[in-house]
C-alpha cells in the first residue's frame, strides 16, 4: 500500500503481531477492540494515514495485511496513537481537552476503540473534510508525553 519507503525513524510492518510492537496495559482496549472486530481499512484511508504521519517523528505504521486492506494502526514509544479502518474512517486517541475539541468540531467518539478515542469521517462530499495533519500530529505528541508507566525510547 504505501507508495514509497518512510524517512529515517519512521517504519512500515506488515502482517505479524501488533501486541510484540506495543505496550499491553496502555493499548488494552484499542487491542481488544482490535482482536474482537479484526476491521477492514480502505488503501485511500490507510495512504491518507500514513501520509499525514511523515511530519511526526519516529512511528510505525502496521497492518496485518495492506494488500488485503486490513486495519493501520500508527505506532508511536509502543503506543497506538491512530488507527485506520473502513472505508473512510480515521481515528485518533485524543485525551482530554483534545479530545473534547475535536468532538466540537467534526468528530465522533469512538467508545468502542477506547475512551480517549475520536473518529474522524474522510472523503465526504458534502461535510468539510477535517485537518487530518493536525489531528495525526496532536494525537502523535499526546503518545510522546512522558508518564510513569512507559520509558521515553
Amino acid at each position: 500500500m504505501p507508495g514509497s519507503a518512510p524517512a529515517p525513524g519512521k517504519r512500515v510492518v506488515e502482517s505479524g503481531d501488533l501486541e510484540g510492537l506495543v505496550e499491553a496495559g496502555f493499548n488494552r482496549d484499542v487491542l481488544a477492540y482490535l482482536a474482537q472486530h479484526r476491521p477492514s481499512c480502505h488503501s485511500d484511508t490507510g495512504s491518507a494515514l500514513i501520509e499525514t504521519a511523515e511530519k511526526c517523528g519516529d512511528w510505525i505504521a502496521f497492518s496485518p495485511s495492506f494488500a488485503q486492506c486490513r486495519y493501520v494502526a500508527l505506532v508511536t514509544r509502543r503506543r497506538v496513537f491512530a488507527l485506520g479502518r473502513g472505508q473512510r474512517s480515521a481515528c485518533f486517541r485524543l485525551p482530554g481537552a483534545l479530545g473534547r475539541t475535536a468532538l466540537a468540531t467534526v468528530a465522533v467518539p469512538a467508545p468502542e476503540i477506547g475512551s480517549d478515542w475520536v473518529s474522524f469521517a474522510l472523503f465526504e462530499a458534502d461535510r468539510p473534510a477535517p485537518d487530518l495533519p493536525f489531528w495525526t500530529l496532536r494525537a502523535y505528541a499526546a503518545a510522546r508525553e512522558p508518564d510513569a508507566g512507559l520509558p521515553l525510547a
